[in-house]
């Protein structure tokens, strides 16, 4: 027989989870909307100040509402696969699409690109800023355009998966695939063209697939610290 208390519970959490993406989604493009006049202003920045400066408008972006939606739903990071649990099995698949994604952008630069992070302006602001304070600017630039886009992805895939009442799960998830086309589609529109969306496609693809196949997210944020503007040495 039907669990008809399930399938009560089931319409409302499909709504919270539809209007938590909304949110995010609403969130994210308006503050992206700043950016083309924000964008010179940033750059211009110098050492660590710099740094705080290009790490706190990302982590307003893409994590702000994230850890208010948190707040508000009463959420762990667990539930969203950052946990012990089947942790080396995440981190080994993160490296070997990590490495597919990079000889691939390696490919089409002509050049072989497998220095994470360093085209960043938040590392080259970091590297100036000399010791100790480079340290701490790339810890900052790791954990912000590392962990934070990463978890981004994460989030974002499994709320479409519960939007859509499906369990997330396998190669072929639908929040997994929602994600890369989102995240495609935005470096498109910013101008990256057709290749652009083909790389953050594949991208967003790798972060959000690696927990719909491991159950683990930490893969996710491995993926994104060793291909995000990956350079040459």
């Amino acid at each position: 027989m039907t669990d008809h208390s399930t399938v009560q519970d089931e319409v409302p959490n499909r709504r919270r989870a539809a209007i938590d993406l909304i949110v995010v989604i609403a969130f994210f493009l308006v503050c992206s909307a700043a950016l083309p006049g924000l964008d010179p202003l940033l750059r211009q920045g110098r050492g660590l100040a710099g740094v705080f400066a290009l790490a706190g408008y990302q982590f307003v972006c893409e994590g702000l509402a994230l850890l208010f939606i948190m707040i508000v739903r009463h959420e762990r990071l667990a539930r969203y696969g950052f946990t012990r649990r089947n942790a080396g099995k995440s981190v080994a698949l993160g490296l070997a699409l990590a490495a597919i994604l990079d000889l691939a952008m390696s490919w089409q630069a002509g050049a072989l690109l497998w220095i994470p992070l360093r085209r960043h302006s938040a590392t080259r602001m970091s590297l100036s800023a000399g010791l100790p304070a480079s340290v701490v600017g790339l810890a900052i630039t790791v954990a912000v355009w590392g962990f934070v886009e990463s978890f981004f992805g994460v989030f974002f895939s499994r709320k479409l998966n519960e939007a859509l009442g499906r369990s997330g799960r396998g190669w072929l998830s639908a929040g997994a695939l929602g994600f890369a086309f989102f995240n495609g589609l935005i470096h498109f529109a910013i101008g990256q063209g057709f290749r652009g969306f083909i790389t953050s496609f594949a991208s967003g693809y790798a972060i959000a697939v690696i927990p719909a196949v491991t159950e683990n997210a930490w893969g996710s944020a491995v993926v994104q610290i060793l291909t995000n503007a990956v350079g040459r040495l």
